[in-house]
């Protein structure tokens, strides 16, 4: 297979904007060759592309993807980095604009071997959101591996470019710097090359801070330093955060938790803590799911299914109860208001849904959803000229032959539909109709109208 040909045509088709013969080629590369670089950065800048002309409703995109997630988590926990990567490159073309599935993804290459795909997955998400410094430090980790100390270093300086208080870019940056130094100035002076190092403690130090995948062992001598450094000042809330990390890569839920909950006290961000501490509570119940879906999937025992239910059901309340307590703290984020009322809907609470969304749509990045997830909840409630309102208010500020558009226009002639409103229900789905005459049952929608 000639892969120069078939990038140097994908790149041509991406230039053309016809995206998806441009996903098809690279996609025929990266599968015969996991580790290219340059196809595997086109194939994600034309997926971001091709969602960003003509980007698939969240929602959707998540149920579109959501037996490839599954497939990566059972994949994580059978310790298969590869079928991990896998799942989630299919993920992602489901969903190319959910940043943390890109991470993932980057992790997952990064764990498999292939840190020049995971390079160019890192580098074009800090691209794409260039404020998101952890892409930046994952993309230096990924040069690193590859000796490439240079990029790595650009990298970094992206990522304290991204966020200036970035304690960890800057310690990298300084270690790595530190690191070539010493390796050009002793180059000049060595006559082989096994005096290029000559404190051996400091290098392995240096490298395994610059690595975001990290051995056992790497893991066990950064826990055992944490630990002392907590033992000698217990204020440390860096040091108690990193330990943390390090304590759930090693599957000790327990001890992380009770780290975070010590530190509570005596934390000058012990909000950050118990954030940390809900995610973590959250994590173990995705495991429990991961694995009792797995066992449900090949054993036919009903109970197993029941199970998994109850279990998904103790998830949604632990979840509810953790953004009620984090919107509670912080009345004026209102991304965590969106999230709250994302939430109490799937609950079926209503009322404090509208509330949280009403905050939530004071944010112009959450605006549109805010009112259609409005326009949703007023409808449930039958407050249908509400609904409407919101929905026309939505439909101004969005186009209207795009996706999100022509769901708007659907559920504004629903209802009208519901309001007996016969004729506004056709206006509605005639719009629809002229732009897309196979958009979910319109065409029948129209038939009936009219007959």
């Amino acid at each position: 297979m000639d892969v120069s040909s078939h990038i140097a045509k994908a790149d041509e088709a991406l230039r053309k904007k016809n995206f998806d013969y441009s996903v098809n080629l690279l996609e025929q590369v990266i599968t015969l060759q996991p580790d290219h670089g340059v196809a595997r950065r086109k194939w994600c800048e034309a997926l971001r592309a091709k969602a960003g002309r003509k980007a698939t409703p969240g929602w959707l995109a998540k149920l579109g993807g959501s037996p490839h997630k599954l497939s990566a988590a059972m994949s994580g926990l059978a310790k298969s980095p590869g079928a991990k990567a896998r799942a989630l490159e299919k993920y992602v073309t489901q969903d190319p604009l959910n940043d943390d599935a890109w991470l993932d993804l980057g992790e997952a290459l990064l764990a498999a071997g292939f840190a020049d795909a995971a390079a160019a997955v890192f580098e074009t998400l800090g691209e794409a959101q260039p404020k998101l410094a952890t892409a930046w430090k994952r993309a230096a980790t990924s040069h690193g591996q590859r000796q490439r100390f240079d990029e790595a270093l650009a990298c970094l300086e992206k990522a304290i470019a991204a966020d200036p208080k970035d304690a960890e870019a800057e310690r990298m940056r300084k270690n790595l710097s530190a690191d070539l130094t010493l390796k050009r100035g002793a180059y000049e002076r060595a006559g082989s090359s096994r005096e290029l190092v000559k404190d051996v403690t400091t290098q392995e130090r240096l490298e395994r801070e610059a690595r975001i995948y990290k051995t056992g062992d790497d893991l066990a001598r950064e826990s055992k330093e944490l630990k002392d450094k907590l033992q000698a000042n217990a204020k440390d809330g860096r040091a108690r955060r990193r330990l943390a990390e390090i304590l759930v890569k090693q599957e000790l839920y327990g001890e992380a938790e009770q780290l975070l909950q010590t530190g509570l006290a005596t934390d000058e961000n012990a909000g950050e803590l118990r954030d940390r501490i809900g995610d973590l509570k959250l994590a173990e119940i995705d495991r429990e799911i991961a694995k009792l879906a797995a066992r449900a999937a090949s054993d036919p025992n009903p109970n197993l299914k029941d199970d998994l239910e109850l279990l998904k059901g103790d998830r949604a309340k632990q979840e509810l109860a953790e953004f009620r307590r984090r919107a509670a703290e912080r009345p004026t984020d209102f991304a965590l208001q969106f999230q709250l009322g994302r939430a109490l809907v799937d609950a079926g609470e209503f009322d404090e849904a509208i509330g949280a969304f009403q905050k939530s749509v004071k944010d112009p990045k959450t605006r549109l959803d805010s009112l259609l997830k409005l326009g949703a909840c007023f409808q449930r409630k039958g407050l249908l000229d509400l609904a409407e309102k919101q929905l026309k208010t939505a439909l101004e500020e969005s186009t209207p032959a795009s996706e999100r558009g022509k769901s708007i226009l659907y559920n504004l002639g629903l209802i009208a539909e519901q309001a007996g409103r016969k004729s506004d229900a056709f206006t509605w789905f005639s719009r629809i109709y002229e732009a897309d005459i196979a958009y979910r049952d319109v065409a029948k929608k129209i038939e009936a109208l009219r007959s």
